[in-house]
């Protein structure tokens, strides 16, 4: 562990991968280190790590003369096969080096706190825990996942406004756990699938509680919603692929495992884009695009309404042991 003054978090459940902070980068992480990080007193065993520090005179990185492997948010990122490293850099001049083979991360930011090097700095935290967890044989997923009342988890898979928010806080509302509604982390094992959640704050229409949406949104924290919080690993049942369709009513179809291996797909691009990986990536996301899976197009007669939702829902989740009860 980096001597003090860091900070370390576990981001992951067994410690695989730690990420130690300089204390001056602490504000900028925002609520990217999620709510289930526990504190970390050293690297120790882990098998991935990332190292964050802010630099004073940071002077702009040359990039690469080729086009950039992937981009998220306003940061590039190229990944070199022959050597196995990775070369990211934001547009606020923050940086980072991989070293893919050796499942470690070495970033740096601007001394100065503000919004856009914050921005930068999620981005590439996205990006390095990302293709580290391929590394070590994991998948960060983009999707939320509520697990019913027997103990098994349902992936809410979606673009940015898809309802994937709005879907896990009602399931869980209504007696389901969240796990999470924005990533979370698959393990693929000995034939087991399973999920653990990264849990943040989440951001809800303002107008859930009234039943109407107002299109403006406010963060919340998950304990206040007065929802359980499972942490996982848990087992995966199938998924759930939202869009919205406010001039509809709610309506559950069956999708082809086709249909959903291309939706999974598109949540996580960042592993696609390390050819090591790829393959297993690939298998992994095939055999959980075969599980129970369904298409929930979201309408207005159930935003709001937890109970209408799961009434909705019930077939496709039949396997999964869903109650009618709950509060309306």
């Amino acid at each position: 562990m980096a001597d003090p003054p860091f900070t370390g978090f576990a981001l992951v459940q067994d410690a695989a991968l730690i990420l130690a902070v300089d204390d001056h980068c602490v504000p900028l992480l925002g609520s990217w280190v999620h709510l289930n990080a526990e504190r970390a007193a050293s690297l120790g065993a882990a098998q991935a790590s990332m190292r964050l520090v802010s630099v004073r005179d940071l002077s702009r990185a040359t990039p690469p003369l080729h086009a950039p492997t992937l981009r998220i948010g306003n940061v590039d990122a190229w990944i070199q096969e022959e050597t196995e490293t990775a070369f990211m850099l934001g547009a606020t001049g923050g940086c980072g080096t991989l070293d893919l083979l050796g499942c470690r991360a070495d970033l740096q930011v601007p001394h100065a706190v503000h919004d856009d090097v914050a921005a930068d700095l999620q981005s590439m935290l996205t990006i390095s825990s990302a293709l580290l967890l391929g590394r070590i044989g994991r998948i960060l997923l983009h999707a939320g996942a509520v697990v019913t009342e027997e103990g098994r988890a349902w992936l809410v898979v979606g673009d940015a406004r898809s309802g994937k928010s709005t879907t896990c806080l009602s399931l869980a509302t209504s007696g389901w756990g969240l796990l999470s509604d924005d990533q979370v982390v698959l393990h693929a094992s000995a034939g087991r699938l399973a999920a653990e959640g990264w849990l943040r704050p989440l951001h809800l229409d303002d107008g859930w509680e009234e039943r109407t949406p107002t299109g403006t949104r406010r963060t919340v924290q998950p304990s206040a919603m007065a929802v359980g919080l499972p942490q996982g690993p848990v087992d995966v049942a199938g998924t759930l692929h939202t869009s919205v369709a406010a001039d509809q009513s709610t309506s559950v179809s069956a999708i082809s495992a086709s249909e959903a291996f291309v939706g999974l797909v598109r949540q996580s691009p960042w592993l696609l884009a390390d050819r090591t990986v790829a393959p297993r990536v690939v298998d992994v996301l095939s055999t959980l695009s075969r599980l129970p899976r369904s298409a929930v197009r979201l309408g207005l007669d159930t935003f709001g309404r937890p109970v209408a939702l799961r009434e909705v829902l019930a077939p496709a989740v039949t396997a999964s042991g869903i109650s009618r009860s709950g509060t309306t």
